[in-house]
């Protein structure tokens, strides 16, 4: 396993709150097995809530926090985030995913984002809303760069990413260049760049034809349910093999 994965997962695991995500974890693959657990990550999510308010009620009051609201908010998209991140982690720890893959959390600043997702519109720029970064260490240009949206649900940020994602098609075609002229669009294309959504589906939308229209821009699309999938949703546990083919 690779060493920035490994301190990765050490991180996550040491948020206050990631306890008890991590218990639900890893009784689901006591159930179901490691890779079959990825399908049931919402569950996971849904069956800490009750131990995570404890720990928001006791920081609240020692006066580590003021708002209970805003701690759930922001859990509940952190927790999920990282979540995700730490299962494909133990898994390549397992030896069930290809030991080249790095996995990073919240790569803002990282600079494959800087060269490859950095859009210039005129004087400005657009960069994706990226919560993980996927690619081959220690060679990332000989192979698909991925990047991933998760969400806990349709009506957060995805809509962002795919916007982006459709800017980012415009700036790279052949085909567009009096919009690319009007909107003074630069990219430097490349082939080897990939973009997935990965959501909880808490409120059951991910079927609705409006967001059936919005997960057409992505590259890949899993839900961390059982038993909901067409021909453009996964369900999570299909990441496995996609990874896998991908960095073989």
């Amino acid at each position: 396993m690779l060493e920035i994965n490994k301190r990765s997962a050490l991180e996550i695991s040491e948020r206050y709150y990631f306890g008890p995500i991590k218990n639900g974890l890893e009784e689901i693959i006591a159930q179901s097995g490691s890779i079959e657990s990825l399908d049931h990550l919402t569950e996971v999510m849904q069956k800490a809530t009750a131990p995570v308010e404890k720990l928001i009620g006791k920081r609240i009051r020692k006066g580590k926090i003021t708002s209970a609201d805003q701690a759930r908010k922001t859990i509940a998209g952190n927790g999920f985030q990282g979540l995700v991140a730490y299962s494909l982690i133990k898994l390549q720890e397992e030896g069930v995913l290809s030991p080249n893959i790095a996995i990073t959390l919240k790569p803002k600043h990282h600079s494959l984002v800087e060269k490859y997702a950095t859009i210039k519109v005129g004087d400005d720029t657009q960069k994706p809303d990226i919560d993980l970064l996927i690619y081959n260490h220690p060679a990332p240009e000989k192979f698909p760069i991925i990047i991933y949206s998760i969400k806990t649900s349709l009506r957060e940020r995805a809509g962002q990413t795919y916007r982006w994602k459709l800017l980012m098609d415009i700036a790279s075609s052949q085909d567009c260049k009096t919009i690319k002229e009007k909107y003074t669009l630069s990219y430097t294309a490349t082939d080897n760049f990939k973009v997935g959504f990965i959501t909880t589906n808490f409120y059951s939308e991910i079927m609705k034809p409006q967001q059936q229209g919005m997960l057409r821009f992505f590259d890949f699309v899993y839900i961390t349910k059982p038993r909901i999938e067409n021909e453009r949703i996964k369900g999570f546990s299909k990441v496995v093999g996609d990874l896998n083919k991908i960095y073989s």
